[in-house]
């Protein structure tokens, strides 16, 4: 069993998460819940929970504060019932995430995560606080931060986003492809990675791949349309995105 505290000002919330957790998730057990980020702070500190669920948004303090006051961090679920820019933090940094109201596929699935996550190795663990440290800065200080995390392996890497040359998708996994010839994949869609980078820089330019703009280095059109990126690679863009990637090339001139 892994203990969990939740989180929440709203009392209705917690009671509605609490038999959510009791009917659907019966490897976590609820060791007890708090109503503000500054008992959430003690009570964390005192009873050593193996992970929170977390409320973005409560009166006073939010959520993300609460992160710099915890030693060690546990495993961090946030629940919340909007904050786009927030959102787009979580995703970024591959934190786990429940959106009001929740679902119970999606809570299942965390429980599944968390019991992973307890079998990690103590660096990987090491990473996740990292993880943790760069979503709030992100929160904090919108575009300071250029950093992805990547679930890999049962663990989290962080990669800088400057050195992501191109993706390239197949069915239900992702290769990303790195300026220093390393690639890593990830089982997660090519559609979902277009959501979580088009605001840093990055187009779709086919249905299997997406780009980082400042890596192209010609857009040529011969018998068939393609950009060469700087790594020397050739990468075919379809018609329908064609318009999309001279709009961007006339921008940039």
């Amino acid at each position: 069993m892994l203990k969990v505290l939740l989180i929440d000002d709203e009392r209705l919330a917690l009671e509605n998460l609490k038999i959510l957790i009791k009917n659907y998730c019966p490897y976590l057990q609820v060791i007890d819940t708090a109503s503000s980020v500054d008992e959430g702070i003690a009570k964390v500190n005192k009873l050593k929970p193996d992970a929170i669920f977390l409320d973005v948004n409560m009166p006073g303090k939010n959520g993300f504060e609460m992160l710099a006051h915890l030693n060690p961090v546990p495993s961090v679920i946030f629940v919340t019932a909007h904050e786009k820019y927030a959102l787009q933090a979580m995703k970024v940094c591959a934190v786990d995430f429940l959106l009001k109201p929740i679902d119970i596929n999606e809570l299942m699935e965390v429980q599944i995560k968390l019991l992973t996550l307890k079998t990690l190795k103590p660096e990987i663990k090491n990473n996740y606080g990292q993880v943790l440290r760069n979503l709030s800065i992100l929160i904090d200080q919108p575009g300071t931060v250029r950093k992805i995390t990547l679930y890999v392996n049962n663990g989290y890497e962080i990669f800088e986003m400057d050195d992501i040359v191109y993706l390239s998708g197949e069915d239900n996994y992702t290769l990303f492809h790195f300026k220093n010839h390393k690639n890593v994949m990830v089982s997660r869609t090519l559609k979902n990675y277009e959501e979580i980078l088009q605001p840093f820089g990055f187009m779709r330019i086919h249905k299997t791949t997406m780009i980082n703009l400042s890596h192209v280095k010609r857009i040529k059109k011969n018998e068939s349309t393609e950009v060469v990126m700087n790594n020397g690679e050739h990468l075919q863009v379809s018609r329908r995105k064609w318009a999309d990637l001279m709009e961007w090339g006339k921008k940039s001139e």
